[in-house]
């Protein structure tokens, strides 16, 4: 290909050539000029920090050794903050960022149905936060219209008024926020929704060798390649982004692009070469460092990432581990900040980071493929490179609000909660004395919140007598033992018909869901009335609504309560209760995004949970199944009556103040007198004047 462009450029006028790549990467140069603007000086500085999953009954049971919350607690304020149904982060952070409730703001759950017209395949799941538009190519491969991305939710977050009023914000790692966007006033740094480089949440690939060694995906995405070295040497491609040109993801086939790498292993080490580049030494245990990796997308084009490696095995049957790819803070394609120049001027400073919306790599831990120790410390890396980013913010941004979401608390629960719950299926005496002897660790949620204090600590070191200081967390959190198959359940009671119930039934996994390629056919759709999608949600097989819907408008009512009532009364084998409660969407939700809610959202009770297979359509074979998975705690589809977040400040809330997600949009705004977002919802809390510490 390079050899035939060559041979017939010079007959080719270059500025027409250029023409297309120049309109396409025009707003990309606006862009990454900041705008200068006057900002307005503020009386007081207001500092909005998120911690996900925090648990106020786990705060509570911790006081004794979190100091920093405990006095805050004292001298200001802390209580119960009401999430959002259902709680989950997406769901939860879109109604903390714009103050309203999801049938407004438009995000259900991590997992969406695609809604098409009548007569069109309507039944597929897919990407919950973000949609795309695929770039598209002229002759010999030069872009014309680049990749998009569509932020899902809907409504505008509460730094956009205080913004718009003169002041200068700053916006860290803020869930349902890419593309980044920021009108004017600051800067914006997305976090959750921003995929890897390879258009996914976080995929990473297993290069491995030996009998055991396995070709393909996992059910949570990994990619598993087989390798066979000769002579201590073994080639492999690393697989990147979708390719547009070749039926990239979105347009049926799914081929990536790629690019070559060599590893060399000798002894007990190993270095790994990409595209020819310079070798980077592996040793047993430890990440490399960040790498550059390029994948060439024609003449003009090129994608830009980093990733790192890890030497899990050596020997006869090597294994190694490569990151997901994150996308290049120096020169993404799709904005990630605003301005664009922003996450790299990051970089430069604080070092290469993480770009991708869910840091943490829980999904190679679910697979098996690394352990506790080290899930543990890529969670405190990951951790402590955010709160670098934080306090840098506060020292040098001098933003009036400033406002970051820390995510470790989250995903520390999801993959250790089995520790503390000797009921768990997963719990193991055995791997929790190892964890500690090799990590000198306890308990390694408590950990979590003592980095939580740490930071608050730093903060407040910060922070002037006047400055306001809130904490909030989106949800709390459950032990998960027991995956419910809802869909299995749809077909014991005859809501849901198989093709053939006697076929083997096909595992879905997120490859799937991001490549748009997740099977449907096994279900009989022309005898369907009810499916369930995402973490807990049903659908009817609605007529005029769904491609192949049979369930008449008129009857949606009765079979709503009769699906309702049935579900009310399951229990498990041991006689458990396995619903608090199952919500009709209209009842719970309202606004301009109804079309796209579910009819009922399920409440679990306790330590059940959703099945992930459930998640993406599955029918599995079972109703229950043990949750043998180190993500072991959960909230995504309990009943939001019993998985709280907590509320923090050092200003104390006036009695009776029962704070909700919904009501910190208002109540942000009204520290600056700046408007609420548009169509936000809730109140403003009564933060009354006394500051903590105040005598």
């Amino acid at each position: 290909m390079r050899s035939w462009l060559g041979s017939i450029w010079p007959g080719i006028p270059i500025g027409l050539l250029l023409v297309p790549a120049a309109f396409v990467w025009l707003d990309v140069a606006r862009s990454v000029a900041p705008e200068r603007h006057a900002y307005r000086p503020a009386q007081r500085r207001v500092v909005v920090l998120g911690f996900d999953g925090v648990d106020p009954e786990l705060v509570q049971e911790y006081f004794e050794q979190l100091p920093t919350l405990r006095r805050l607690a004292q001298e200001g304020s802390f209580t119960s903050c009401r999430t959002t149904n259902p709680p989950e982060s997406p769901v939860a952070w879109a109604t903390f960022a714009t103050g309203r409730n999801p049938g407004s703001h438009g995000v259900f759950d991590f997992v969406r149905r695609d809604w098409r017209k009548p007569g069109e395949e309507s039944y597929l799941p897919l990407n919950g936060m973000v949609d795309k538009r695929v770039a598209s190519f002229g002759p010999l491969g030069f872009p014309l219209r680049p990749p998009a991305a569509i932020n899902l939710r809907g409504g505008e977050g509460f730094w956009v008024p205080v913004a718009r009023m003169g002041y200068r914000v700053s916006i860290l790692r803020m869930p349902l926020t890419f593309p980044a966007f920021l009108p004017r006033g600051g800067e914006l740094l997305s976090g959750l929704g921003v995929p890897d480089l390879r258009a996914t949440n976080g995929s990473y690939t297993l290069f491995a060798a030996g009998r055991d060694a396995r070709e393909g995906h996992t059910e949570f995405g990994g990619h598993h390649i087989k390798i066979y070295p000769r002579e201590g040497v073994a080639e492999a491609i690393l697989e990147g982004p979708p390719d547009p040109r070749r039926g990239g993801i979105g347009l049926g086939t799914g081929k990536r692009l790629s690019v070559p790498v060599r590893f060399t292993f000798t002894g007990e080490t190993a270095a790994v070469s990409i595209d020819g580049e310079p070798a980077e030494g592996l040793e047993p245990g430890l990440n490399s460092r960040w790498m550059d990796v390029v994948f060439d997308l024609g003449p003009v084009l090129k994608l830009r990432g980093l990733v790192r490696f890890r030497l899990l095995r050596s020997g006869v049957e090597p294994a190694i581990y490569a990151s997901p790819i994150q996308i290049s803070p120096y020169a993404p394609p799709i904005p990630i900040s605003s301005p664009r120049s922003f996450a790299g001027d990051l970089a430069r400073r604080l070092g290469p980071m993480k770009t991708q919306g869910w840091p943490e790599d829980t999904f190679a831990r679910n697979d098996r493929v690394t352990d506790d120790v080290t899930m543990y410390e890529e969670i405190r890396d990951t951790y402590r490179a955010h709160e670098r980013l934080c306090l840098d913010r506060l020292d040098r941004s001098g933003a009036s609000l400033l406002s970051m979401v820390f995510t470790a608390t989250d995903r520390m629960q999801h993959m250790f909660f089995r520790y503390r719950d000797p009921g768990h299926p997963a719990h193991d005496p055995e791997e929790i004395a190892d964890f500690k002897e090799r990590t000198d660790v306890d308990d390694p949620i408590l950990e979590s919140y003592r980095w939580m204090d740490d930071t608050v600590a730093a903060v407040m070191e910060r922070l002037a007598p006047e400055d306001i200081l809130i904490l909030v967390s989106d949800h709390g959190f459950h032990s998960f033992r027991q995956g419910v198959n809802l869909n299995t359940w749809l077909m014991r009671e005859g809501y849901l018909t198989l093709n053939d119930p006697n076929a083997a039934r096909s595992e879905r996994n997120l490859d799937q869901l991001f490549r748009g390629r997740v099977e449907t056919s096994e279900i009989d759709w022309s005898t369907t009335r009810a499916y369930a999608l995402g973490l807990g949600q049903i659908f009817l097989n609605l007529e005029g609504r769904e491609s192949g819907g049979i369930v008449p408008p008129e009857q949606r009512e009765a079979l709503l309560d009769e699906i309702s009532a049935k579900l009310m009364k399951l229990r498990s084998a041991k006689g458990a209760v396995v619903f608090d409660a199952i919500y009709r969407g209209e009842r719970i939700w309202s606004g301009e995004r109804m079309a796209d809610a579910p009819d009922l959202q399920c409440g679990f009770s306790g330590s059940f949970r959703v099945s992930w297979q459930t998640a993406l359509l599955g029918v599995p074979e079972t109703i229950f199944e043990d949750n043998l998975f180190a993500w072991s705690g959960d909230h995504c589809s309990n009943d939001p009556a019993d998985t709280a977040g907590f509320f923090m400040s050092n200003r104390k809330l006036a009695p009776n103040a029962d704070p909700g997600l919904e009501d910190l949009a208002r109540t942000i705004c009204a520290l600056f007198d700046a408007p609420p977002p548009s169509a936000a919802e809730g109140k403003v809390l009564p933060l009354l004047p006394e500051l903590a510490g105040a005598r």
